[in-house]
C-alpha cells in the first residue's frame, strides 16, 4: 500500500514538473486507497507479555476465501512482538483483569491478540 501511494507520488511529482499533471491524476489515489484490504491476525500466547511464545493462531484474509486459514503447521510468528516487528499492528490487546489466573493448565488460551495489516 505504501509502496502504490509513494510510486503514485513520484508520478504527481513528474507531471507537475513537466507541466502535465491534470486533476485527473489527483484524484486517481482514491482508486489506491478503494483498494486497501485487511488481514486480521488472531495470535493466543501463552501469557500477557509480548514476548511469550504462542500456542495458537488463526489468519482472515479479506484478499482470498472467507474460511480461516492457518498459514502453517508452525506458528507464523515465534512472538506478538515478532508479528509487531514484520508490519502488523495490534488493534486488540488481552485484558487480564478478565482472566481467573489458577493452576489450570490450559488458561493459557485465554491472551488473545488480535493484530491487523492492510494490504
Amino acid at each position: 500500500m505504501k509502496s502504490a501511494i509513494k510510486a503514485w507520488i513520484d508520478n504527481c511529482v513528474e507531471k507537475l514538473n513537466a507541466g502535465e499533471l491534470t486533476e485527473t491524476d489527483l484524484r486517481d489515489v482514491t482508486t489506491i486507497l478503494n483498494s486497501e484490504k485487511q488481514r486480521l491476525l488472531y495470535l493466543y500466547s501463552k501469557s500477557t507479555n509480548l514476548r511469550s511464545p504462542l500456542c495458537g493462531w488463526a489468519l482472515y484474509d479479506a484478499t482470498v476465501a472467507d474460511e480461516p486459514v492457518l498459514p502453517s503447521q508452525e506458528p507464523p510468528y515465534a512472538s506478538v512482538l515478532d508479528a509487531v516487528r514484520d508490519g502488523w499492528r495490534i488493534i486488540q490487546l488481552p485484558r487480564p483483569e478478565l482472566y481467573n489466573f489458577t493452576d489450570v493448565d490450559n488458561a493459557y488460551l485465554a491472551f488473545e491478540f488480535i493484530l491487523e495489516k492492510i494490504v
